[in-house]
């Protein structure tokens, strides 16, 4: 079986810095009513990662912002890049939907100048948080999005 993903944009950085996502004009119709959302969750593909040998890294060394030791885990246990398959996930506050350029507009995104864009979605508080989550030792110094403590 095989499975086809569309790449609906791409992620553009500019000076400032300004983040965006420029849809594909023929996407835009999609976007109707997402202005009513304060953050959104963008799927993209993690191209610069996109290697034979990435997709078949199963067990990485977790990184941290400090470069601390980690211990050795299963991808799936990680937000490696390097991954069966290379997708990227951001959840970012919405600043502006721009008709003129096909573009929405936002904070910040964790992807590099053209990204694909591959999804967006809107964040749903009633089904995208989780109450006291879980997580390793390691994670813990992680810095937190969006201003929470």
């Amino acid at each position: 079986m095989s499975i086809e993903i569309r790449r609906i944009g791409c992620v553009r950085v500019s000076d400032g810095p300004v983040y965006s996502v420029q849809l594909e004009p023929e996407y835009w119709d999609a976007v109707l009513g997402l202005e009513q959302f304060s953050h959104i969750i963008v799927l993209w593909w993690i191209s610069g990662c996109d290697t034979e040998a990435a997709r078949k890294t199963l067990r990485v060394h977790p990184r941290t912002p400090e470069g601390a030791a980690t211990p050795l885990s299963g991808v799936f246990a990680t937000r490696s890049p390097k991954r069966p398959n290379p997708i990227g996930l951001s959840v970012v506050r919405l600043i502006d939907i721009v008709e003129s350029t096909k573009s929405i507009v936002v904070d910040r995104i964790d992807a590099f100048e053209g990204s694909p864009v591959i999804d967006i979605k809107p964040y749903m508080p009633s089904s995208d948080r989780v109450h006291c989550p879980r997580t390793p030792e390691w994670a813990s110094g992680l810095p937190h999005a969006h201003g929470s403590p």
